[in-house]
């Protein structure tokens, strides 16, 4: 299992679901990658074959860069996981502009290559597909309807140009997070703009689940045990 940080994320993102996949003999900690702005990975902990499910965290020295550098920057991550340590196939785990890198890579690096470790699933926790406009009364320009974005941002145009070099047997798990306080949002992401990947991914291939109320907060939700459970089985029934 790979996990990727959001914007501002950090090595601490995702720490404590990996310690609580370890306690339950879900997955088991291995290594942690830090990509630095020149491309270098710097890699430390422990990788064995013989593990069960390995979980390998991706960080970036600098967390607050555009997402075409954090795709360039996982790309060279992901090339070592293979080179490196013989890694043949991954599932990816990713918070926030974390998918965003995700998909980047997946276009941008992942299609043209088998250098890379093939990515059997992708589970995205609060991406916001289409931009990061929320409003109080739960309504903006880009709303769903149901034949996709009433407005699409750009970012979202760029992704369904490049629809065509996502792999088309990739399953995807889209978590999205409503904190039912009349917003329709997580608080920095709208639950339009989560569910808008319903458009750009394979729809028989593509499954979500929305999660309501406190601990659907934003940065609540990757430490969410309902998530860590659907994430679980997710990937359980898939591989």
């Amino acid at each position: 299992m790979v996990f990727i940080h959001g914007y501002d994320g950090s090595n601490w993102t995702f720490f404590t679901t990996t310690v609580r996949y370890s306690f339950s003999d879900f997955a088991t900690r291995s290594l942690t990658l830090l990509v630095r702005e020149n491309g270098d990975v710097e890699a430390s902990g422990v990788y064995d074959r013989a593990m069960k499910r390995p979980m390998i965290r991706v960080n970036f020295e600098n967390p607050r860069s555009i997402i075409p550098d954090n795709a360039a920057w996982f790309a060279k991550a992901m090339d070592l996981l293979k080179t490196k340590y013989g890694i043949e196939k991954v599932d990816v785990v990713a918070h926030s502009y974390g998918g965003l890198t995700f998909v980047n890579y997946l276009q941008k690096y992942n299609y043209k290559s088998n250098s890379y470790p093939k990515v059997t699933t992708f589970t995205a926790i609060g991406t916001p597909f289409n931009g990061s406009v929320v409003s109080s009364d739960g309504k903006t320009a880009y709303d769903l309807t149901k034949t996709g974005p009433k407005k699409e941002s750009v970012y979202f145009q760029e992704m369904m140009k490049r629809q065509a070099k996502i792999p088309s047997d990739l399953e995807v798990l889209n978590i999205v997070g409503d904190l039912d306080d009349g917003s329709r949002s997580d608080g920095p992401v709208a639950v339009d703009s989560a569910k808008s990947a319903a458009f750009l991914f394979n729809k028989n291939d593509y499954r979500e689940v929305l999660f309501t109320g406190r601990f659907a907060q934003h940065s609540w939700l990757h430490a969410n045990i309902g998530v860590d459970q659907e994430i679980k089985a997710f990937i359980e029934n898939t591989n």
